[in-house]
């Protein structure tokens, strides 16, 4: 039995019309594929967990269809069943999580190599746990986690009326572009304590601090070039000590990371960080968004089971 858990809303209802095609195909009943659709923000989660509280051991694979905060939904509903094999078809707006995996194919060709294929690859995620929650409740991310500027661009963005309306034109990635101009002469550079594998620095000019599973992310912007997954460590990407026009140049050269060039910018690798920030501070993870003082990243110790291509 594959299960497939659709976000109706991923991409301006992209996704609906994904799953019709998935539907079409003669491999969605003779697999046994059931879709179950999301209804507000967390309720992935809480999907997967109940379809494994009923069918259990008959689940082969469950399958995100939808944005990156679906897949993030869909890995914390797995978080402490890392045994169950996990696939992403993209219908986002962002999709990052599929590039960041390399994963090029249209969705039916997708869902084909899926359901026929016998193995899953290992896939070393990441976890946080921030001020706002309990120790037992820390959480996983996919593809990125970051702290500043670009969390309250990803929350402007978010919020807009433009980026549904961009979405239904294919041009989703522009949302963030707009949204980055509206932010850059509200924004305040931060005061953070950074910690990296145990090594504590303070930051007093801090425009943003980025860790990533792999390099990709606001709908196809190359954060992190260097960022590869791995079993040990993240790359961190800092960004200190720089003017509001300089910021303009290097969010403009991040679509082919040309970034990492500047002096203002800083890429190093850790296993685990901290940040703690003298107030609450925007963050952004896998496309969703927070707000927090503190909070520690790690890499997961073990694997999990996801379909690469």
């Amino acid at each position: 039995m594959y299960i497939l858990i659709v976000n109706p809303e991923a991409g301006n209802g992209r996704s609906l019309k994904v799953l019709k095609k998935l539907q079409k195909d003669p491999l969605f009943k003779q697999k046994d594929c059931r879709s179950f659709f999301t209804k507000y923000e967390g309720h992935a989660e809480e999907l997967v967990k109940h379809v494994l509280e009923i069918y259990n051991e008959k689940v082969k694979c469950i399958i995100a269809v939808g944005g990156d905060g679906t897949m993030h939904e869909v890995v914390n509903g797995l978080k402490n069943i890392p045994s169950v094999p996990i696939a992403y078809i993209p219908a986002g707006s962002g999709n990052d999580f599929a590039r960041g995996t390399n994963s090029k194919k249209k969705p039916v060709k997708l869902f084909q190599d899926i359901v026929q294929r016998s193995y899953a690859k290992p896939y070393w995620c990441g976890s946080y746990l921030t001020d706002k929650r309990k120790p037992s409740n820390r959480r996983v991310f996919a593809s990125n986690i970051g702290f500043g500027f670009d969390a309250e661009i990803a929350q402007r963005a978010n919020r807009s009326t433009y980026k549904k309306w961009l979405n239904k034109l294919g041009l989703g990635s522009l949302a963030y572009a707009i949204a980055l101009v509206q932010t850059i002469f509200q924004f305040e550079p931060k005061e953070v304590e950074l910690t990296i594998d145990g090594e504590r620095r303070t930051l007093s000019n801090v425009w943003m601090i980025t860790t990533g599973v792999h390099g990709y992310y606001g709908g196809g912007m190359k954060v992190i070039p260097s960022a590869k997954m791995t079993k040990d460590s993240f790359h961190v990407l800092i960004i200190e000590n720089i003017s509001k026009w300089k910021v303009l140049a290097v969010f403009l050269s991040v679509f082919w990371g040309g970034h990492i060039k500047y002096n203002e910018v800083t890429v190093l690798k850790a296993s685990s960080l901290s940040i703690n920030g003298n107030k609450s501070i925007s963050y952004h993870v896998d496309g969703q968004t927070g707000k927090c003082q503190k909070c520690v990243i790690e890499k997961e110790s073990f694997s999990r089971k996801i379909f690469q291509f």
